[in-house]
């Protein structure tokens, strides 16, 4: 008879385990509140449990010793008062109704353990496991002790002795595994989080620290001109060069704190209908002379027939352009082809930017985006990071491929704007 137990009690701790980590999992990633956890819990309890009863061979013995307490037990560390009346209702229901077990031994050391492990839990230090397993042990004795009493005196029911021993010894020892799983899989979620604020700690410093040292140095330049303009007979023709130098170095420090500020929150601009094709030109026009000085090629390729137009802002979305074909240019330092491709797919204006300048690795590519990452040395690396908020702003997508030597394709996908006009409305920051 004991060897038939040992197929549903495997399948009790399997019950247990997913209960568990599936509760930890749901709570850690949707971050519910309290009531909602517990409403969570009971919902993927009482479906497991119902999955349980239906698929496995469950009598009343085994549903009142082993099931209920160890359902109890998990629901104590919930922490709460109303999962717990909820789970002793569900059980009472199912013993009764379902497994025609005996209401009044059920009822009365449910609610025992309830009160008696409700009454412990909040006296309990969390920080020694020792304790949360002799609480488990002792919270599912006592009802266990109060079930076989009530059973033998008011019923009259003579359990198996041999079965009956082997139900309590196991229902016991899970009893130290249920708090074991529930810790183990809750320091786990404990330290995914600590690892991502660490990361974002990091980040944060690693940005901070960048730019003090990016706005230190013009700064420390700007100061030393100035000095020197305090220099005795100093000439006119020097007093003019180092102001322009002084105001140069100002100036280069405040478009670090621009870009910055562009960065962590982009200025919420008003949408309009745009004309790609217009806009690029536009652009190309104004880098012209940058790109004649550096011997770059600038060709443009429109290849759908349909106009592409998008909804976005016109300085936002030439800001965007702007920084990459620029950071694009200043890859080809030998010279090069830029080249801009535009084509409308699946209601998806796409615009690629080909160079052929000294390209990225595979390493250098997963920085992209990244606190102050650059391949220019007097690069600050804001201005991708602005790119990349702001075409998110604009609801689009952009992607970047690249080979050492082989130059660098960015690719950007907005969404294609179908009526010709289009009622003004805020972009979504």
């Amino acid at each position: 008879m004991i060897e038939s137990l040992w197929a549903p009690l495997i399948h009790v701790w399997l019950f247990i385990a997913a209960a568990c980590l599936i509760y930890l999992v749901l709570t850690s990633k949707f971050r519910f509140k309290q009531h909602v956890r517990q409403i969570v819990y009971m919902g993927i309890g009482s479906g497991l449990m119902y999955i349980y009863i239906l698929t496995e061979d469950v009598d009343s013995l085994f549903f009142s010793i082993v099931l209920t307490p160890l359902f109890l037990l998990m629901t104590l560390f919930i922490k709460g008062n109303f999962p717990s009346i909820l789970a002793t209702i569900l059980l009472f229901i199912c013993g009764v109704f379902l497994l025609e077990t005996e209401p009044i031994g059920l009822i009365i050391s449910s609610s025992v353990l309830v009160v008696s492990g409700t009454f412990i839990l909040k006296r309990l230090k969390w920080e020694s496991f020792v304790r949360i397993a002799l609480f488990s042990v002792l919270s599912v004795s006592i009802y266990l002790v109060v079930f076989i009493t009530i059973s033998r005196l008011y019923y009259k029911v003579t359990l198996p002795f041999q079965e009956l021993v082997f139900l309590v010894a196991m229902t016991l020892l899970t009893s130290v595994l249920i708090p074991f799983l529930y810790l183990f899989a809750k320091n786990q979620v404990r330290l995914r989080r600590e690892l991502i604020l660490s990361e974002k700690n990091q980040s944060v410093g690693q940005l901070a620290a960048s730019i003090s040292h990016e706005i230190r140095n013009p700064l420390t330049t700007a100061r030393g001109f100035l000095q020197l303009m305090n220099v005795d007979k100093l000439s006119k023709e020097n007093f003019e060069r180092y102001r322009k130098y002084a105001l140069e170095g100002l100036d280069h420090a405040n478009i670090i704190i621009t870009e910055y500020l562009n960065f962590s929150k982009p200025n919420i601009e008003i949408a309009k209908r745009l004309d790609v094709k217009q806009e690029i030109e536009s652009i190309v026009q104004w880098l012209q002379p940058y790109s004649v000085q550096m011997n770059i090629l600038i060709v443009t390729h429109h290849m759908s027939e349909e106009e592409p137009f998008i909804k976005a802002e016109s300085k936002q979305f030439q800001q965007c352009l702007l920084n990459i074909m620029k950071n694009a240019i200043e890859s080809m330092t030998d010279g090069g082809l830029l080249t801009i491709h535009t084509q409308i797919v699946e209601n998806q204006v796409q615009i690629l930017i080909r160079d052929t300048g000294i390209g990225m690795s595979s390493e250098q590519l997963k920085r992209i985006g990244k606190p102050y990452f650059t391949t220019k040395e007097s690069g600050t690396g804001l201005g991708l990071m602005v790119v990349m908020n702001l075409v998110k702003a604009m609801d689009g997508k952009i992607l970047f491929r690249s080979k050492l030597n082989q130059g660098t394709i960015c690719e950007i996908h907005l969404e294609q704007l179908q009526s010709p006009e289009i009622k003004e409305e805020p972009l979504n920051a």
